[in-house]
């Protein structure tokens, strides 16, 4: 077997992070078959061929980056110790279910798809379209609003908001720190961005407990008392180094597990009107066949992503595609490519609405795929249909539209859009 030494780096190939950087890459990786895996200049692997990624994410050698590897130190500080630079993050990102390996992870990670699995995401719909009629409302008004800013972040915070109790004022005050928390996805970064990826993560992590240990405390909002009970429930020790860390509350608990909530599925809903609003043609076909709507939002999220990479661990030594891999590698899954990658998507390029969905990288795959996808789509999903059913026509400005660059995320800080109400024929 080789060592991945051997192998080419993702920089060499023009990497650099972020949407255009990504899809430059997969144009250039996938114009022939010369390189299976790959590496980074730091010695990861690097995972990208649509059925690498679904074979090796499965392996039960292949787990979650444990928060112990990931802030190394942070968990053996005593007591009342000021946190490294880095604690901020590490504080909230170390009681998420995607940094916990076996015996924590699938506890925990059951605890949350009993409130966030298909059933509950139809349940939770009143709220979520509550929410997303108010902000329509106050955008139709406007010849023309930054999506971003006016839909996609406040419909995350407000809707989570609401589950766990937050006050209007902690909603307003989540919507920035979630804002300031994507430095926490820069790929480089200089001490001034982890300072802001530091500040604003731990403030999104009060926001979130306050408002859980509140409401559970009041016993107002079954979401937070239902976690809390389930939570109780899970028998497991802590171990930072692999295994993971239980939540010790249910504050810690959401506020770990929520990033994706507030902070992924807004950038989903964007990147999913971006890609209808390229695609005009099958926008008007949804329009006119609403039934639809659920192959145009996979698509959308197909070709547009929210999620470029995520990264694994190597739990036990093992081998793959002729790669020896010890314990302890990184591993950095290029989930975005699977969807780009000719052998399983023809023409990928094209936005489909016929295309077979099965197999779609988007949410990840394996046991760590993402728990909150159920309730993303509810919430992208009520919000076209809403802007159909208010005939609200969004159209793109001259405004550039610049993709966020050396960044784990295809995100967009800003969205231009003209507004108009199209009248009834």
């Amino acid at each position: 077997m080789s060592d991945i030494s051997s192998l080419t780096s993702l920089e060499s190939l023009g990497f650099l992070g972020g949407r255009d950087s990504f899809h430059a890459f997969c144009a250039r990786i996938f114009a022939d078959d010369t390189h299976r895996l790959l590496r980074t200049e730091a010695g990861e692997l690097v995972v990208f061929r649509h059925g690498d990624l679904r074979a090796f994410g499965a392996l039960p050698e292949v787990g979650a980056l444990p928060p112990g590897v990931m802030f190394p130190g942070l968990h053996q500080l005593p007591n009342g110790a000021a946190p490294p630079p880095g604690g901020g993050i590490g504080g909230v990102i170390s009681h998420q279910v995607f940094t916990a390996n076996p015996p924590v992870h699938m506890p925990v990670r059951m605890t949350l798809l009993r409130q966030l699995n298909p059933k509950q995401a139809t349940l939770l719909e009143p709220v979520a379209r509550e929410v997303v009629r108010e902000l329509l409302a106050a955008a139709e008004t406007r010849p023309e609003i930054d999506f971003v800013e006016d839909i996609a972040e406040p419909l995350t915070a407000h809707f989570w908001g609401r589950l766990i109790g937050m006050t209007d004022t902690e909603m307003a005050e989540t919507i920035i720190a979630v804002r300031g928390m994507t430095a926490m996805f820069l790929i480089q970064m200089t001490r001034e961005d982890l300072h802001l990826a530091d500040t604003s993560t731990a403030a999104y992590g009060r926001l979130v407990e306050t408002a859980a240990l509140r409401s559970l405390s009041q016993g107002a909002h079954p979401f937070v008392s239902e976690l809390a009970a389930d939570l109780a429930r899970v028998d497991a020790s802590d171990d930072p180094e692999e295994a993971g860390i239980v939540p010790p509350d249910v504050g810690k608990l959401l506020a770990g597990n929520l990033v994706e909530g507030f902070h992924t599925a807004a950038v989903g809903a964007v990147n999913t009107l971006f890609a209808l609003l390229h695609n005009p043609a099958a926008y008007a076909d949804v329009l006119a066949a609403p039934e639809k709507l659920p192959a145009a939002i996979m698509e959308a999220l197909r070709i547009e992503p929210p999620v470029v990479f995520l990264k694994r661990y190597i739990l036990r030594d093992t081998g793959y595609a002729g790669v020896s891999i010890p314990k302890g590698t990184p591993v950095v899954m290029l989930w975005a490519a699977g969807n780009h990658d000719p052998s399983v998507f023809t023409d990928p390029a094209s936005f489909r609405l016929d295309r077979d969905h099965r197999g779609i990288t988007t949410f990840g795959g394996g046991a760590h795929i993402c728990p909150g996808r159920h309730v993303a789509m509810m919430l992208i999903r009520l919000l076209l249909e809403e802007i159909a059913a208010r005939r609200l026509a969004f159209s793109l400005t001259d405004a550039p539209y610049d993709w966020l660059g050396n960044h784990a995320m295809s995100q967009l800080p800003h969205m231009r859009l003209q507004v108009q109400r199209q009248h009834a024929a």
